[in-house]
């Protein structure tokens, strides 16, 4: 049996996506193609000192890899972070670690994992909202010169992973195809 006062809270999912929003508050026009926006990365590094990983510059590819201190897969992706950066790397794909910010996670867990690993570790909420992450780990590509999400996907393993990479980067539409 429903509970009704469970059921009148709910809302129908919005057909389209709002507009994301930059730091500065502002919308981000891609141009009515269903494409969804992609944002800097804004948050904190285990240390407490602030972070703004702008998109410019990053390279044409960005793979923001969401991941938790403790979950059941997360640990094989910290594990093997340096070797897969090291592949995306020849794909032109930089890696960037987002966790929880620092309210939300054990900071010294993360900065234990993130040592000696390679990618940037970037502690934030913000982020995880702005890309809609539910869970973890999960992973979202980014086109960077177009500020455009163009792959995302939960991680069984980095195999996956990098193929979910190249399927992304294979599309004729991609500007980043090799």
């Amino acid at each position: 049996m429903s509970d009704p006062s469970f059921v009148a809270g709910l809302r129908p999912i919005p057909a389209t996506l709002p507009a994301a929003r930059e730091p500065s508050g502002q919308s981000v026009d891609v141009g009515g193609t269903g494409e969804r926006p992609a944002s800097d990365v804004v948050g904190t590094t285990t240390r407490g000192e602030p972070v703004h990983r702008s998109l410019v510059g990053e390279g044409p590819g960005l793979l923001l890899a969401f991941l938790a201190v403790r979950c059941d897969g997360c640990s094989a992706f910290w594990s093997g972070l340096e070797e897969a950066a090291r592949l995306l790397a020849a794909r032109d794909v930089s890696v960037v670690v987002v966790t929880r910010g620092p309210g939300s996670v054990d900071v010294a867990a993360v900065d234990a994992l993130a040592a000696g690993s390679g990618p940037a570790v970037v502690m934030s909420d913000r982020a995880w909202s702005d890309y809609r992450v539910l869970g973890y780990p999960f992973f979202v590509l980014v086109d960077t010169e177009r500020r455009i999400v163009i792959g995302e996907s939960v991680g069984l393993g980095w195999s996956e992973v990098v193929s979910m990479v190249d399927d992304a980067l294979s599309r004729d539409d991609d500007p980043l195809s090799p």
